[in-house]
């Protein structure tokens, strides 16, 4: 299954804003202070949200859009001073003899990220 998650990190005022505006709720929290599963301690608070999962990168493609066209819509900007967020997409690995999956962005999706304030990571 394919994955896109927001990650959102920094000072707790910037993250309550930010949080208040977004369409859903997070999925996890975290606070300064709170130690990673691999044993080193957090430096900010933040907070992870699910965008989408879906088998066709296509298919969570549109989900990534929309979800990012309601943040826009509701004037979210992620690029502040006190927070720094990431759309994080998560591909698995396709079987061997398998077609590995891709992600075609056009340069509306790029300007999208650019509009909202969002760095990109996608991993497989």
């Amino acid at each position: 299954m394919n994955i896109a998650t927001l990650k959102v990190h920094g000072d707790n005022a910037g993250l309550a804003d930010i949080r208040d505006g977004l369409p859903t709720e997070p999925d996890s929290t975290w606070e300064k202070g709170d130690v990673r599963p691999d044993g080193r301690v957090r430096i900010d608070s933040g907070f992870y949200v699910s965008i989408g999962t879906d088998a066709d990168p296509d298919a969570l493609l549109k989900q990534v859009r929309f979800y990012l066209g309601e943040c826009k819509a509701r004037g979210i900007h992620f690029e502040r001073s006190d927070v720094a967020a990431e759309l994080r997409i998560a591909f698995t690995v396709a079987p061997q003899g398998h077609i590995a999956p891709s992600m075609d962005l056009s340069l509306a999706d790029l300007g999208m990220l650019v509009d909202t304030g969002l760095s990109l990571s996608i991993t497989s």
